[in-house]
């Protein structure tokens, strides 16, 4: 009997070792968005275009197997930023946003490290810059910015092909624990005259733990 108790016990023993392991790899990253369930992210957020005239957006979910890096959904957006005209003659602005603090509740981010995502564009000349904000920045309709993103990738550029940018979230000076959105931004700064359009293609929006 006292055998087969140790045996059973030292049976329990092992499945918990080996099972914190398997648990906490689970809690290194969470899924942002994988844009298969359309304009709502897995945060329960959603997500949308901002613009001023004269500049424009349009951000869709599209399901294509052969054009998502994984699955089927996949985030387009197309851009077209003026550099004159709209508030201050500097040609108004555009690009995306999705909430990930909704119901005015906020995320907390200070267990991630970084965010990471996959891009290309559709002609690899395009660029822009990644925004997040905290309660600060949107009461003031407005986020901290990374510098292009051809920084976070591997190429130093966008291409045509998926590359998997990750961007350290102490790039951000914000407050991680309350955080409320993730933009991608077009600012006129990292287009050549101020100005420019594309198509930019994202897949996999995430926060990891390393």
């Amino acid at each position: 009997m006292r055998t087969r108790l140790l045996r059973a016990l030292c049976t329990l023993a092992m499945t918990a070792v080996f099972a914190i392991p398997a648990f906490a790899a689970e809690e290194k990253k969470v899924l942002i968005d994988d844009f298969e369930g359309g304009m709502s992210n897995k945060l329960g957020g959603n997500g949308s275009t901002y613009v001023q005239e004269p500049s424009r957006a349009l951000a869709l979910v599209m399901k294509d197997k052969k054009l998502a890096h994984d699955g089927e959904g996949i985030l387009m957006l197309k851009y077209d930023k003026k550099a004159k005209g709209g508030p201050y003659d500097s040609g108004g602005w555009c690009g995306y946003y999705t909430m990930v603090g909704p119901n005015k509740r906020f995320f907390d981010a200070t267990a991630y490290k970084t965010l990471t995502f996959w891009v290309k564009g559709a002609t690899g000349e395009e660029n822009f810059v990644v925004g997040i904000a905290d309660q600060h920045w949107n009461e003031v309709g407005d986020s901290v910015k990374s510098e292009a993103i051809g920084k976070y990738l591997s190429t130093r550029h966008l291409a045509k092909e998926w590359q998997k940018a990750k961007i350290p979230l102490d790039t951000f000076l914000v407050d991680m624990k309350k955080l409320v959105s993730i933009a991608v931004c077009f600012e006129g700064s990292v287009l050549p005259g101020g100005e420019g359009k594309g198509t930019v293609y994202i897949d996999g929006l995430t926060f990891e733990e390393e």
